[in-house]
């Protein structure tokens, strides 16, 4: 009898091999039951026995993990097979179709020559690497989560139609889109980032779809660029492929803005009817031989308030650093069917409400407020694909011009020319030859003078897209 309470005592001064190691459960304790519970505080403690330190339980993993480990929104999924598909790019998604990411790139290698038909000016050419993109997009934790990025790695398009500083800088970024898009329901989806504002069709349209090298000389004069905000839109109201939308309102401070600002934003709306059905209606030429008539008639107004740039949203700061409000209208119409194609479009802008921003010259007087480019402008471009052959001839004429006489500085400015296109593969690779004239008001003495006065500019391109 004493021999056995003396085993006991020596048995109860020994630690546990599970107290020792409290992840590592006793065996002989049912499964269920957690072990080192009962280990760590023991009901009655011999008085011989030694002060030991509980250990310490394990610090739990953070809410988040756990919500992630046991969240089925977070589990791994299979991706099928990445495949390239002939513009678009190259593609792949999960099985279930959740996630999805497409790559594509684009090049344009242009050759330029400027003759000016002036005495004593000189013959200028240049060849340079025009556009130089990279697009990522596709869709995330659902079909309706979309996404779409896009860089530009060339000079002129990390500098063109970016408001410069005070100074007159241009901070070269290449950002150029970068938005997410939820397109629950057909009739309002929303767009949220940096984006094209929906006002012109041409400057909406991708520089790889048109039908000459680039964009005309109204474009350059009206066009809006991008900036940051919100965008609400439906590409088929009703689902009868008649009628599409765009509302948005944006910071007003263009693209690439990472600064505090006034309270200055600007608004645009566009609407389009396409009585005829739906169509690759921003795509210019009808390289797809549009079986029947298609045409597509739109409409825009944008209002800017407290615009810092001469054009708005873009190019140089007022001399004087001010603002002014910019009420912006247009209308365009695309027409395709077979082959031939034509595009026109209608801008008209008024700049009101300038104040100066009270900068001084280097002798300490104000700058005089600087006059606002108010004007109206029109295009024409006829386009025909040859039958059988995938050439296509174009032509286009373009003007702007003040009507608002001494409350404007827009001066007047006209171009016309002629193209060549040869699709090798419809946008994605082709070769592009146009010749111009571009004159102003200062070239001459009335219309026709300034005419024969004007420069001649000659641009072959190479794009290829992937």
């Amino acid at each position: 009898m004493l021999a056995s309470l003396t085993a006991l005592l020596v048995l109860a001064q020994e630690p546990s091999a599970a107290a020792e190691n409290p992840r590592e459960p006793d065996p002989s304790a049912p499964t269920e039951v957690p072990a080192p519970e009962v280990m760590d505080e023991p009901d009655v403690a011999p008085e011989s026995a030694p002060v030991t330190t509980p250990t310490p339980t394990p610090t739990p993993a953070p809410v988040e993990a756990k919500v992630e480990a046991g969240d089925p929104r977070f589990d791994p999924t299979p991706v099928q097979a990445t495949r390239f598909v002939p513009g678009k790019g190259f593609e792949t998604a999960s099985k279930d179709g959740r996630f999805s990411l497409q790559i594509r790139a684009r090049a344009q290698i242009r050759y330029e020559l400027l003759h000016p038909n002036v005495e004593g000016e000189n013959t200028e050419q240049v060849m340079m690497l025009r556009r130089l993109r990279l697009q990522f997009q596709g869709n995330v934790f659902g079909k309706h989560n979309r996404y779409y990025i896009q860089f530009g790695f060339s000079d002129p398009d990390m500098s063109n139609a970016v408001l410069a500083d005070e100074d007159g800088q241009i901070n070269k970024n290449p950002i150029r889109d970068a938005r997410a898009e939820f397109d629950y329901l057909r009739d309002f989806t929303v767009w949220a980032g940096q984006m094209k504002i929906p006002f012109s069709r041409q400057r909406v349209n991708s520089s790889g779809n048109l039908n000459m090298v680039d964009r005309s000389l109204l474009n350059e004069e009206f066009q809006l660029d991008r900036d940051i905000g919100v965008q609400f839109l439906s590409k088929d109201i009703g689902g009868k492929g008649w009628f599409a939308y765009n509302a948005g309102v944006f910071m007003g401070e263009g693209r690439n803005n990472w600064d505090h600002s006034d309270l200055g934003m600007l608004y645009a709306a566009r609407f389009e009817i396409t009585p005829l059905g739906k169509f690759e209606d921003y795509s210019e030429g009808d390289v797809e031989r549009t079986p029947t008539p298609k045409l597509s008639i739109g409409g825009a107004y944008a209002f800017q308030d407290r615009g810092k740039g001469t054009h708005g949203v873009w190019g140089p700061r007022w001399a004087d650093l001010g603002t002014a409000n910019f009420h912006n209208v247009g209308a365009d119409a695309i027409f395709k069917f077979q082959g031939l194609s034509f595009n026109t479009a209608f801008h008209w802008r008024k700049i009101v409400d300038r104040k100066s921003g009270g900068a001084v010259d280097e002798d300490g007087n104000l700058v005089p407020i600087e006059i606002g480019r108010s004007g109206l402008g029109w295009l024409g471009q006829l386009g025909y694909l040859v039958p059988k052959i995938d050439l296509e001839v174009v032509g286009r004429y373009a003007f702007v011009r003040d009507v608002f006489g001494d409350a404007s500085s827009m001066p007047a400015r006209d171009e016309a020319g002629l193209g060549v296109n040869y699709y090798f593969a419809g946008h994605n690779l082709k070769l592009q030859l146009d010749y111009f004239r571009l004159w102003d008001e200062d070239k001459g003495d009335g219309w026709a003078d300034a005419a024969k006065h004007g420069t001649d500019r000659v641009r072959l391109q190479l794009q290829i897209a992937f």
